[in-house]
């Protein structure tokens, strides 16, 4: 088996595309990274102070005597408004720092999930596209042992594109910004400890890659069953940006919660539940049985496949 995972990575490293999509992900971290850095230069808080102003232009309104309960009542309904508004974006406005930008290392794991796609559909499919099944197959090794080299070798991919992101991040962060001032920063709306920057972020990239194993094993279900790359990498990406719609739409049906995409594990981290139902123990136990569908779907068809013709 492990000869057949080398020979598999081998393959998958011999590709110029996967180093191509290798350099655009390094590239796009460093670059997303300086970007963030020197936005800040530019940010205009001129609108905080105009909103600080109406605050207390309300409260001297509310000082008089003048007013009815209910102009009372609805003045200070906008006053909260506007010091909630103004909370929340003074938070989101504090100077970046190194360690917010380790924390949140896992947003850009949205090229990891793409590429992981791109790789997890073509790994079978390419073989029936490119004629090499047959001599794949032609060695005297069980199909299964050939299908699960190619899905272990998919997802040391993931593993391996997630490390790499995680590396330039951190090497990113502390090359263009500073270390956090205090003893905290702000992270997803509330108060995070610097010294739990690196559990925090390794946690969250950890569920991160569980959601890009995920959408993987769907891909690799499709290239598996249909024999054709780009019909698994256009159906992978288009449920992937388009999922969490499909949630959001069927919401008020109970189907919603057994439906495979609301149930991106970052989302109890971040405090964004897409539905008030979900735990982590129930999108655990139903992306597991998803997990096994596809899986099972996979080998079956692979297995059973007539590739004489």
């Amino acid at each position: 088996m492990l000869k057949l995972i080398q020979n598999e990575w081998m393959k998958l490293m011999s590709k110029k595309a996967t180093w191509i999509m290798a350099i655009l992900l390094v590239v796009a971290i460093v670059g997303f990274t300086g970007l963030s850095k020197l936005s800040e230069r530019f940010t205009d808080t001129t609108w905080l102070e105009d909103m600080e102003a109406d605050v207390v232009q309300m409260e001297e309104q509310l000082a008089s005597p003048d007013l009815t309960d209910d102009e009372r009542a609805d003045l200070e309904a906008q006053k909260q408004g506007l010091e909630e508004t103004i909370a929340t974006n003074e938070e989101w406005n504090q100077p970046g720092s190194r360690e917010s930008i380790i924390v949140n290392a896992f947003g850009i794991m949205l090229l990891v999930t793409l590429f992981t796609i791109i790789a997890s559909a073509g790994i079978v499919a390419s073989e029936f596209s490119q004629g090499t099944i047959k001599m794949l197959l032609s060695r005297p090794v069980k199909r299964w042992k050939i299908l699960t080299s190619k899905y272990v070798t998919i997802l040391l991919f993931g593993l391996a594109l997630t490390v790499l992101t995680y590396v330039f991040t951190i090497i990113s962060a502390f090359i263009f910004f500073p270390a956090a001032e205090g003893n905290s920063i702000i992270w997803s709306g509330s108060d995070l400890a610097v010294t739990a920057v690196w559990a925090k972020s390794a946690y969250m990239m950890f569920l991160s890659l569980m959601n890009v194993f995920m959408i993987s094993t769907f891909a690799f279900m499709v290239g598996s069953v249909f024999r054709s790359t780009s019909l698994a990498v256009g159906l992978s990406i288009f449920f992937f940006f388009t999922g969490s719609m499909i949630v959001l739409f069927l919401e008020k049906f109970e189907i919603a919660k057994y439906i495979f995409f609301a149930h991106d594990l970052t989302q109890y981290e971040i405090g964004f539940k897409m539905l008030e139902s979900n735990t982590m123990a129930l999108s655990v136990a139903v992306l597991s049985v998803y997990a096994v569908l596809f899986m099972v779907v996979s080998y079956l068809t692979f297995i059973k496949r007539d590739v004489t013709a």
